[in-house]
């Protein structure tokens, strides 16, 4: 809830010791030390605390009842991140495939694609698509990292919170608001600009915000142009991609009680590819001479609402409600030049395609929150909320064929349009007494997937598909010290059938391999997930140590596989169904230590394993990963090392690719080297180096589910410098 600007000016100084610093690890907060507790000092510098609030009621890190990693405003800006791919990289667990000049898609303990839900600023970001949630067609990149505050990732289901898709994870995304930037003056203006080497990006943003009477406004600009992110041998596409983002927000304070608000942003960005190809093959397959591939992601959100604050109804004490539209588009246009020989007669044909994938988005939802306290002095942390919302998807395709036999026009739907409503209730309740804290929780989800228009596709019949789940959680925790406590905790994890899993009929009838086509699924269930995690937290202020191990059980699984041959004998069939069940299990560890007020170690671990239902690894498996961080601090001057390390992937946990084992991967280890120097109290200026001794490996992530002969693109880059600057006017 936001104050009235006077009294937010005043209180400000007094909040922002719950915000962390470029110097906060994920792990840390600051309980008081007692100078008999590990024998320490009280005057030893203590490591700020991180606020988490993806689990909707606010907490610092060391106290939630699981999982979350948390990056930061100044961590992204210190790493020069400007990709989710750069941002999140470094988190075990988590991974992003992709890149700049690439769709990209955020895994979390083993499970991906729409799997994961993202939040930006409490609204779905639109889903991505392509074949066996590879989203490798259109990704989840559709907004900025420029003005974000910071990104939150729940590691495992959160559907008791955020519905469907939040059955392997959620990505939290907060931006700032004017009153980041105006707690101590009326107005601010600050330019950022920027140099990415992995893909030779340019970046310029400019952020204004104003404070003018009872009113604050922010309005966000960013511009950028580059090239693919490549690889270590700098032999991929030749994709070059310019884009920009621009967001207004603006509040109203009525009184110091009540604020209206609303916001407008809007991203857009281009990928091409222009290149010729290998010469013409000698097996009567066709070969591309010239290519040329242009694919636009555009994203529009509009949101208005208002928060409220109230000390005497019984409901709540304070509220959020809000009405948005979140319109995202992908088109891509292709124009493909072939050759081949066929016994002997070299045959040419040219192909213009166009397809596009609409998302489109319109909900409502009032999110409360109320605090009380019973007569045996139980606290009670209440957060309870509704929400409705209406989907649209289309996926047209038009195809234009022109070779000897003349020209071949195609128009056809190879997804159904497709509208999914949604009505959702949750409420959670944060209960402390004594040293336990007890979380239980529910949401309810009801959701009806139907055709919009034509019932019929590939001539088969779809029909509707309704789901409705209840997803409960329930977390325990136990305080043995004001350092040390221990929980375990239970969630359940839902995922809708998506409109491509049960409406899409995909033709591969030009596959030279084995033509097929993926046929739709009306009466696909629902996927369920089980997901249980035991975990410690010790936090003195000095010293953290995070542990956790977690296991996660999934019903209904839907996955493709492979019917038989057409009765036309002419191609065989594959469709998306249940699967008897998939389960990941793992752990992960996070520690800090502040050595001197100067210097900090940190460090990371984790891996992900897991099977499905025929005993068989899954794909999207992580090795054991993680990173060892030292933090120097002084003056001006602000630096990091940090060892990256991943052991090697080995044949056994990988699954089939086309009857043999997929790509598998060696151990290594890299090292990054970054600063920032404040030149003065309105400049500073960032510096990093990434992968410092010039190393050549592949990260599983990024070649998982494909056969060892396809990864030779898919090295990571060598040696590349991120350089950016923060002027503040």
């Amino acid at each position: 809830m936001k104050l009235h600007p006077i009294a937010f000016a005043v209180l400000s100084g007094l909040a922002s010791h719950a915000y962390a610093s470029d110097s906060a690890p994920e792990s840390v907060e600051n309980p008081p030390i007692h100078a008999n507790e590990n024998n320490m000092s009280t005057d030893i510098t203590q490591m700020e605390t991180i606020i988490v609030t993806a689990t909707k009621i606010e907490q610092p890190l060391s106290k939630t009842s699981g999982s979350v990693a948390v990056i930061t405003n100044d961590q992204i800006k210190r790493e020069g991140a400007t990709e989710l791919y750069d941002a999140l990289n470094h988190e075990p667990g988590v991974s992003v495939t992709g890149g700049a000049g690439r769709p990209q898609n955020i895994t979390i303990r083993g499970m991906t694609g729409n799997r994961i839900a993202i939040i930006k600023n409490g609204v779905k970001v639109g889903d991505g698509y392509g074949a066996a949630d590879l989203n490798d067609i259109a990704g989840r990149n559709s907004f900025d990292l420029s003005n974000v505050k910071q990104i939150e990732v729940i590691k495992g289901a959160g559907s008791s919170l955020y519905g469907s898709g939040a059955i392997g994870g959620v990505v939290v995304v907060t931006t700032k608001q004017p009153g980041d930037y105006l707690s101590t003056k009326d107005t601010h203006i600050e330019v950022n600009t920027g140099y990415a080497g992995i893909s030779d990006k340019y970046k310029l943003s400019t952020t204004i915000a104003k404070r003018f009477g009872n009113h604050e406004s922010l309005l966000q600009l960013s511009g950028w142009q580059g090239a693919e992110t490549r690889n270590f041998k700098r032999d991929l596409y030749n994709r070059d991609l310019n884009g920009y983002s621009t967001e207004l927000t603006h509040n109203f304070f009525l009184n110091d009680l009540v604020m209206i608000k609303g916001s407008a942003s809007y991203y857009q960005e281009i990928m091409e590819r222009r290149e010729g190809y290998a010469p013409i093959q000698e097996d009567g397959r066709w070969e591309a001479k010239k290519f040329y591939d242009e694919s636009k992601t555009t994203s529009l959100n509009l949101m208005v609402g208002t928060e409220l604050e109230t000390s005497d109804n019984i409901l709540f004490d304070s509220t959020d409600i809000k009405a948005y539209l979140r319109n995202k588009t992908n088109d891509t246009f292709k124009d493909v030049f072939m050759s081949r020989n066929k016994f002997g007669v070299q045959e040419k044909r040219r192909q213009v395609e166009q397809r596009q994938f609409k998302d489109q988005l319109i909900g409502i939802s009032a999110d409360q929150k109320k605090d009380f306290r019973l007569a045996d002095n139980t606290a009670h942390q209440v957060a309870w909320g509704i929400l409705f919302e209406q989907n649209k998807y289309r996926r047209p395709v038009s195809k234009n064929i022109y070779d000897w036999r003349g020209t071949t026009a195609l128009t056809k739907d190879s997804f159904a349009d497709a509208t999914m409503l949604t009505a959702a209730a949750f409420i959670h309740d944060k209960i402390e007494w004594q040293n336990w804290t007890i979380t239980p929780g529910v949401r309810y989800d009801h959701q009806k997937l139907a055709p919009t228009g034509d019932a019929i596709i590939g001539d088969i019949e779809i029909k509707e598909n309704t789901s409705s789940e209840i997803s409960p959680s329930l977390s325990v925790a136990y305080q043995f010290t004001p350092a040390f406590n221990s929980y375990l905790s239970y969630s359940h994890g839902f995922r809708a059938p998506a409109y491509d899993k049960a409406y899409g009929y995909v033709p591969h009838l030009f596959n030279p391999i084995m033509p097929f086509v993926i046929i739709p699924n009306s009466q696909l269930k629902q996927e369920t997930s089980d997901n249980f995690e035991l975990g410690s937290k010790y936090d003195n202020g000095q010293f953290s140590l995070y542990t956790a191990v977690f296991y996660s059980k999934f019903k209904n699984f839907i996955e493709h596989r492979m019917l038989g041959i057409d009765p036309s004998l002419s191609h065989w069939q594959i469709q998306y169904q249940n699967l008897k069940g998939v389960k990941t299990y793992g752990f992960e560890l996070s520690s800090a230590y502040q050595l001197t007020e100067e210097m900090k170690l940190s460090g990371k671990l984790g891996v992900v394993d897991g099977k499905d239902g025929t005993d068989e690894p899954i794909r999207s498996l992580t090795p054991l990963e993680g990173n060892i961080q030292f933090d120097y601090n002084v003056d001006n001057i602000t630096a990091f090392s940090r060892i990256n390390f991943a052991a090697a992937m080995p044949s056994g946990r990988v699954p089939k690719c086309q009857g043999s084992e997929c790509a598998t991967t060696n151990s290594w280890t890299t090292l990054d080297l970054g600063a920032s120097y404040q030149v003065t109290k309105d400049l500073t200026i960032y510096a990093t180096m990434i992968n410092a001794f010039n190393k050549e490996y592949i990260r599983y992530q990024d070649v998982a589910g494909i056969s060892n002969s396809a990864t030779s693109y898919s090295t990571e880059p060598g040696r590349y410098f991120n350089v950016n600057a923060n002027y503040q006017f």
